[in-house]
């Protein structure tokens, strides 16, 4: 969902003419390389086939024929690796539009809080068209189930929820309840699952509440050394939790954002 979201806006700015700013995007992007547009007739929308080829868009236009090829598997996507290093991939995304992305794997995965040997398991799974659907029929599954379906049966079963959880000790972060060890949380009715990951950010702004805690902070909690520098993979991450903490986007926020300083928790009054 990630993924694609960036590669929308991508494309939106590229509907827009907006060259300077769809590259300065994507070279703001740790995990999008470069890029390749094509119209709903097959005409090359970005880059721009009468401008002077840019550096950035070298990998793509190189790999023309090869990207064509694979857009045409992709139902609404289909990913495989460069080469075979697997340091990065090819992704194309179909809507009334295609777009392919030559991806830094290393950034992705760090934004998903997995291996690359694990995120380039996950995206080229796809390599048959047996498993090619079995993957896109699960991926549409596990999406169908956190934006909707997950809610209902939770808001129906809330007892249900509270009483398999209240058997841990848990630690509260605002109206939160955080249950480490089944990688779990309640708020109000709803009843969220995390990862390690999400753990420990969480920890870590329940043990400095009121306080603003800088990246580096939390990287060091969550991540400890497994990061790059001026990796985006923290702001990513904090997104990915907040949608999980109040994917209605209803109730106060339990992190807030310190521009230029960092995050901070600030209980509720």
């Amino acid at each position: 969902e990630y993924l694609q979201s960036e590669l929308q806006h991508i494309t939106t700015l590229s509907e827009r003419s907006d060259v300077a700013g769809t590259r300065l995007y994507i070279s703001a992007s740790p995990v999008i390389n470069s890029a390749i547009i094509w119209q709903a007739d097959g005409k090359q929308r970005y880059p721009a086939t009468a401008q002077v080829l840019h550096v950035m868009d070298q990998p793509v236009i190189a790999a023309e024929k090869r990207l064509k090829a694979l857009a045409e598997l992709a139902h609404p996507w289909r990913a495989e690796k460069a080469d075979a290093s697997g340091a990065e991939l090819f992704y194309c995304y179909r809507t009334q539009q295609i777009i392919c992305a030559l991806l830094n794997v290393e950034q992705l995965a760090a934004v998903f809080s997995v291996s690359p040997d694990e995120l380039n398991q996950q995206l080229t799974l796809a390599d048959t068209e047996v498993l090619n659907r079995t993957w896109v029929v699960a991926a549409l599954a596990i999406l169908v189930i956190s934006v909707s379906g997950v809610l209902f049966w939770r808001r129906q079963q809330p007892a249900k929820a509270t009483q398999s959880l209240s058997q841990e000790t848990g630690f509260r972060l605002g109206d939160l309840t955080i249950y480490p060890k089944q990688l779990r949380a309640l708020r109000q009715d709803l009843a969220i699952d995390l990862t390690d990951r999400d753990v420990k950010l969480l920890r870590h702004f329940a043990s400095h509440p009121c306080e603003v805690i800088t990246k580096q902070e939390l990287y060091d909690a969550a991540w400890g050394r497994e990061f790059m520098p001026n990796s985006r993979a923290l702001e990513q991450h904090i997104i990915t939790l907040r949608k999980k903490l109040d994917p209605e986007k209803k109730l106060p926020p339990v992190i807030e954002t310190v521009h230029g300083q960092g995050y901070r928790f600030s209980p509720p009054a």
